[in-house]
């Protein structure tokens, strides 16, 4: 499955593979190029994010957010597993909420 977030950004699911894990892997690129990857496990309407990363010579361009609200329309709950204390802001301004030190929640509203 290949969905297009914005022009020239897609994010890829690869199919799982017994040998790394029960994890759904995504991968992301832009114009052709990968940028990214992200760990998350696809269970219907909720998905949980275990890492999203964008590789260092094209963090700050919005990749991961788009990713992030791409996900926010295709998921009705989202979990935020293990978040770092530096991405903690990134997730509040998303509209995740702390569920405790390292786990915050989305909810699609009503």
């Amino acid at each position: 499955m290949t969905a297009i977030i914005r022009q020239g950004l897609e994010l890829t699911l690869l199919p799982r593979r017994s040998e790394i894990g029960s994890y759904d892997w995504f991968n992301l690129e832009y114009n052709g190029v990968q940028v990214g990857k992200s760990r998350c496990r696809v269970d219907f309407d909720k998905l949980i994010v275990y890492s999203i990363m964008i590789y260092p010579e094209y963090e700050k361009q919005g990749y991961a957010r788009a990713v992030i609200e791409y996900f926010q329309r295709e998921h009705a709950l989202i979990i935020a597993d293990r978040v770092r204390y530096t991405a903690r802001d990134f997730w509040s301004k998303l509209g995740f909420i702390p569920e405790n030190e390292d786990t915050y929640v989305w909810r699609r509203p009503k």
